[in-house]
């Protein structure tokens, strides 16, 4: 029979490996409750700016914190070590080769996991999942106001998105759901949302927003002509967010390739924005309430181009599997973790490092010899 000592030591890894996961699930839920009040200003905006010599990183009504960082269009990572007011102080760190390792907040080298290039994406698996936490979002110049209760231009804007992958390999699939109004709970709407599309089995979401800051911070001439840009945005606190980052600097590798100057950069905001939900989830800003919506709709149909090459081109066939590998694998983080854990409790609970060896041993060499003796005899003595 195994013994008791065994059975305990089992019970013990398992306990520790699913309040792990609990926690993190409890903590991705406050997050996202959070955010809804924090994610983003009701007025003004941040500046993000270098912490040498004052040089303007970005700017975005999205709240920015000390820990957040910052893909630029030139592929230049910053960290924010600092908040004053309407100021974000940030570091550069390094010029970084998309989709490659660099360095978290200056402080840790990690190896960011790569997305595995595989064979052209099976164009049956083509469902994509659009969506708008805040419907009510709207573009000043064309629709007169910057939010609309009843949905604003940020709809259309989703609706172009639709449009375009739908005259290319995919099905999409949209949501008109507007989950106003755009207060603490808005995250948690449009997340039940997002839960009843997961079952179509997408390989992507995309939740669909747009910033609140003048006008040129999200203009850039692209093929010649004056664009409006998109940001992605990836929450840091949620436990697929190596693989969320991947799947951006992906998609940004690939739409540099194509329409170099459309993506604007890629935010490691403080959140979660519901990207826990699936490994190839992103948070789209569509230009700011102070461009065009044409402008943000034209936009958002060049990067349907990108999506279609990143799934289907020659250029950039990706693999979806590869991103739900990822995400599995920071679950088992949490299994040597867990491990790690019970190690440590039984070094304590022996008091010293020669009993915990000995017991170390003893087990293998008792425990672990019943299950050879039942496999020789047949039976559990």
């Amino acid at each position: 029979m195994i013994s008791q000592k065994m059975l305990s030591l089992f019970l013990i890894i398992i306990t520790l490996t699913v309040n792990l996961v609990f926690c993190q699930t409890i903590f991705a839920s406050q997050a996202n409750q959070l955010q809804g009040v924090l994610d983003e200003r009701s007025d003004g905006f941040f500046t993000m700016k270098k912490i040498d010599d004052g040089t303007v990183i970005m700017r975005t009504a999205r709240n920015i914190s000390v820990g957040d960082l910052y893909v630029d269009q030139n592929n230049n990572l910053f960290a924010v070590t600092e908040v004053a007011g309407d100021t974000a102080w940030a570091r550069f760190l390094r010029n970084i080769e998309l989709s490659s390792s660099f360095h978290q907040t200056g402080v840790t080298d990690i190896s960011l996991l790569q997305v595995q290039a595989g064979n052209e994406a099976n164009k049956d698996d083509n469902k994509i999942v659009i969506y708008h936490t805040h419907g009510a979002e709207s573009y000043v110049p064309s629709d007169g106001t910057e939010s609309r209760l009843e949905g604003g231009g940020i709809l259309d804007v989703g609706k172009s998105f639709e449009n375009a992958l739908r005259d290319k390999p995919f099905e999409p699939i949209r949501s008109n759901e507007t989950h106003v109004p755009h207060d603490a709970n808005a995250y948690q709407r449009s997340r039940r949302t997002a839960e009843e599309l997961l079952k179509e089995n997408p390989i992507a979401l995309f939740d669909i927003h747009r910033d609140a800051v003048p006008a040129e911070e999200y203009t850039e001439t692209v093929e010649g002509k004056p664009t409006v840009q998109i940001q992605f945005v990836v929450g840091r606190q949620n436990q697929n967010m190596a693989a969320n980052q991947s799947f951006a600097e992906s998609l940004e590798k690939t739409a540099d390739d194509i329409y170099p100057g459309l993506i604007k950069g890629i935010f490691m905001a403080n959140g979660s924005y519901n990207q826990d939900l699936q490994p190839s989830s992103l948070l789209l800003e569509v230009g700011s309430h102070e461009n065009t919506k044409e402008g943000a709709q034209k936009a958002i149909s060049l990067f349907a181009d990108v999506v279609e090459s990143y799934y289907f081109g020659a250029e950039a066939p990706r693999d979806s599997e590869g991103l739900r590998s990822v995400a599995l694998r920071s679950v088992l983080w949490l299994v040597v973790v867990a491990l790690v854990a019970v190690g440590i409790f039984m070094l304590l609970s022996t008091g010293s490092r020669e009993e915990f060896m000995y017991k170390i041993r003893n087990f293998f060499r008792k425990d672990l010899s019943v299950l050879g003796n039942k496999n020789k005899d047949g039976d559990d003595k």
